[in-house]
């Protein structure tokens, strides 16, 4: 078999998971909006609930301006084929990520790698079940703001790194605007990853400051700039999303919950296993190949951009009939969505500088134990799918052994 031949196979492969990917997305989609919805219905979701804000005239998103027309166009196949593209989408944008870590993998390949990884949940645990409650996740089904807004978040981050190589020297404006550009539009969908970012930018920004002795202020000054759009449309959404007299936000020791009632954070024993099970993975990439990581600036912004946005979550609640609601999370969910794309690019150069017959501190294991825990989390990620698919709600929880019949 000829390299051309070779390489048309492979795309013909990864064209075929892809469009099978998202055939499966829009039919997915299409039987949560034919959901009645209700706490106990198998497909409850949040997308009924977003159409009937739309429908209604609430406007907080640019998924509000989006799923009314593709209802009106075309039903609920509309909307569900709508955000089965987002899926699409935000696996494509995902692989363009790899692209740094590992330029030498044929782009088909990295596709690939984008969609399994997409699969990815939090761990499941043997004859213990599958709680979506507390867990950080990258890929979320449910929720439509969410699921529009990931790949733009990545877009943006992405077009952030490269906007930032230019504050040693130069700063590309073109670079700059792409990078703007994107952040706000992803802040239109949903504020989560901005309410993290501009926190972790600050940090940066007030770094090269005192590197530079100031030297740097013009490219920092513009550079911080980048955020103000978005910071605009947080107040516009606030405007709407919080216009009860009881509603706002409050740090958490100031407010008065059930803890048990509280399914996110350290509160609870389903909490605390949520957020154990959701870091495997990225905590195996942290602790086994720590050092190679720690020399990646996009796997440092990304910790830090992680770090804050879980201080937040955890620091902070919505006051009123939005305490339980959990919103704060979000901002977790999407900074982990671009920690992971950074973990998982260390873990593939360590593969490559193994079989490239780099041998030291038993390197070959180090990756063998971070691959098998990212296996864990794509298998669970599956079998939660499947599920899904079947009729089963991800918000109850799920028996392995109803699964896997053992």
């Amino acid at each position: 078999m000829t390299k051309t031949v070779k390489q048309r196979v492979l795309w013909a492969v990864t064209l075929a998971a892809l469009a099978a990917f998202t055939v499966a997305m829009a039919w997915l989609h299409y039987q949560q909006l034919c959901s009645p919805g209700g706490g106990t219905d198998p497909y409850t979701s949040d997308l009924g609930q977003h159409l009937a804000f739309a429908q209604k005239g609430m406007v907080y998103s640019t998924t509000s301006l989006l799923i009314g027309p593709a209802y009106a166009l075309a039903g609920r196949w509309g909307i569900a084929w709508l955000l089965a593209l987002f899926h699409l989408a935000a696996v494509v944008v995902f692989a363009c990520g790899l692209r740094e870590a590992l330029p030498q993998l044929q782009r088909p390949v990295r596709l690939l790698i984008s969609l399994v990884v997409y699969f990815a949940q939090a761990v499941w645990m043997p004859r213990g079940g599958y709680w979506y409650q507390g867990t950080i996740i990258s890929t979320v089904y449910h929720n439509t703001t969410y699921i529009m807004l990931a790949p733009f978040a990545l877009l943006a981050v992405l077009a952030f790194y490269r906007a930032w190589r230019g504050m040693s020297g130069k700063l590309d404006l073109r670079a700059w605007l792409v990078y703007t550009l994107w952040l706000t539009v992803a802040t239109s969908f949903k504020a989560s990853l901005v309410f993290a970012f501009a926190p972790a930018l600050l940090v940066l920004l007030i770094a090269d400051l005192v590197r530079t002795r100031g030297k740097n202020f013009r490219q920092e000054f513009i550079m911080g700039c980048s955020v103000l759009p978005s910071i605009a449309l947080c107040l516009v959404q606030a405007n709407v999303l919080f216009a009860d007299a009881d509603s706002g936000m409050q740090l958490i020791f100031t407010v008065d919950f059930d803890r048990h009632a509280m399914l996110w954070g350290p509160f609870n024993e389903a909490g605390v296993l949520g957020l154990l099970r959701s870091f495997v993975f990225v905590g195996a990439v942290g602790v086994l190949l720590g050092r190679r990581a720690w020399k990646s600036f996009r796997y440092r912004f990304s910790l830090l951009t992680f770090c804050i946005a879980m201080a937040e979550a955890l620091l902070l609640v919505e006051s009123g009939e939005r305490l339980y609601h959990a919103n704060l999370w979000w901002g977790p969910f999407i900074c982990f969505w671009v920690f992971l794309l950074e973990s998982l690019a260390v873990w593939l150069r360590s593969c490559a500088d193994w079989r490239g017959g780099d041998r030291a501190g038993h390197l070959g294991v180090r990756v063998l134990l971070c691959g098998a825990a990212l296996m864990w989390h794509i298998i669970s990620g599956i079998c939660f799918l499947v599920l899904m698919l079947q009729g089963v709600s991800y918000n109850i929880p799920i028996q392995t052994y109803h699964f896997l019949f053992f």
